[in-house]
């Protein structure tokens, strides 16, 4: 069940919230321990983020040969079933929505390998989910072509890596000609690009068959 609400106060870690329907009945027949919180800070999309997204949208329609708009409003739709978001305008939805299908529309690139005309790091709008996702994905985070994993945090020489617990260690995801360099300009490159490590998790390292333990 999702119901928006109106925070009434928030002090510390306590919130109180007035749910704009009744839910009574559903607390009582379900009994639920758990809620998911997501904050609008009434914020509404940026003529930016809204040009991320058709730019997106338009190179999944070249590759899919559909029109733009139904491919919007399928993603759209595919997107809010996903999330558990009501449906949504582009022309006055919130920064909050709005950056979460932009991370969406790029994990969809990057599952289905569309090819984009641009580098999809110049249309995201949450580079920490960006260079998340290109190492879910093997996917470059500079170019977007498949990747190898690339360890900001020193192994040292003459330690195996199959041996290291990768759990904790800072990765970014590069191509071999971007893995090269980044072996010979390190900082230059990050700070051309923007880019930086990350903290590999259980399930990152799980798809890139990284040892945890």
């Amino acid at each position: 069940m999702i119901v928006t609400a109106k925070i009434l106060q928030g002090e510390g870690k306590k919130l109180v919230v007035l749910p704009d329907k009744d839910i009574s009945r559903y607390l009582a027949q379900k009994r639920p321990s758990r809620v998911e919180i997501r904050l609008n800070d009434g914020r509404t999309i940026s003529a930016d983020q809204r040009k991320k997204i058709f730019a997106i949208i338009r190179d999944i329609a070249i590759w899919s040969g559909d029109d733009p708009e139904s491919i919007r409003q399928l993603l759209t739709w595919d997107f809010c079933g996903r999330s558990g978001r009501e449906w949504f305008s582009l022309s006055d939805t919130d920064m909050t929505t709005a950056k979460s299908f932009i991370n969406y529309l790029i994990e969809f690139c990057f599952h289905w390998s569309v090819p984009t005309k641009d580098s999809l790091l110049n249309q995201t709008d949450d580079i920490s989910k960006y260079l998340y996702l290109c190492l879910a994905n093997r996917r470059c985070a500079i170019c977007n072509k498949p990747a190898e994993v690339h360890h900001v945090d020193r192994i040292g020489m003459g330690r195996d890596r199959e041996q290291i617990v990768h759990v904790g260690l800072n990765a970014v995801a590069l191509c071999r000609a971007h893995h090269d360099e980044a072996h010979c300009r390190e900082k230059d490159l990050f700070e051309e690009y923007h880019i930086y490590g990350i903290k590999l998790d259980k399930y990152l390292c799980d798809r890139l068959n990284l040892r945890t333990e």
